[in-house]
């Protein structure tokens, strides 16, 4: 019965006052909730324009383009292939990206398509067809700019800004 007793009047005692790190149990919970809640990206994107706070925006390439017909003689995969791009555009666009598609991004890019990267960093950044990872957003729109994409170092830099300071340390140093 002692030892029943001492079990009730300890968790009495810690449940009043938890004090790791000099928080109460209903602080640190409140402040779990509140940094599982805080997306970094959705918060940057989400916060209201002050006169002297820049405005962040994903900057993206227009990939409208006039439609190619295939002349005579020409190869046809060519063409085939033009406008399987262009269906993958509107799809990613749409948010209905199927693995087919997110397969044909990854092989693009692997053969240093820089459209296909700077789509591909597109849908890391805002985690379209795939689960959001800002270092490799990061990573892919590095890759794009290097190849030229003009828009690609605006959006390292706000991809940047959007990472936590984990994120950005564990980014590579150069």
């Amino acid at each position: 019965m002692l030892r029943f007793s001492f079990i009730v009047v300890g968790i009495l005692l810690l449940c009043g006052q938890a004090n790791a790190f000099g928080l109460t149990a209903d602080q640190m919970y409140r402040n779990l909730m509140r940094s599982e809640s805080d997306d970094s990206l959705s918060a940057a994107l989400k916060r209201e324009k002050k006169s002297d706070d820049p405005v962040i925006t994903f900057n993206k390439r227009s990939t409208h383009s006039d439609p190619v017909e295939p002349q005579i003689g020409e190869d046809r995969s060519v063409f085939k292939a033009q406008y399987n791009w262009r269906d993958i555009v509107v799809a990613v666009r749409r948010g209905q990206v199927s693995p087919f598609d997110l397969e044909e991004i990854r092989r693009l890019s692997e053969h240093e398509n820089a459209e296909a990267i700077e789509l591909l960093a597109w849908m890391y950044a805002t985690g379209t067809g795939i689960r959001q990872d800002l270092p490799k957003s990061y990573a892919y729109y590095l890759h794009a700019a290097h190849l030229g994409v003009p828009s690609a170092y605006d959006n390292v830099r706000l991809v940047y800004q959007a990472m936590t300071p984990t994120q950005r340390s564990d980014l590579p140093n150069f």
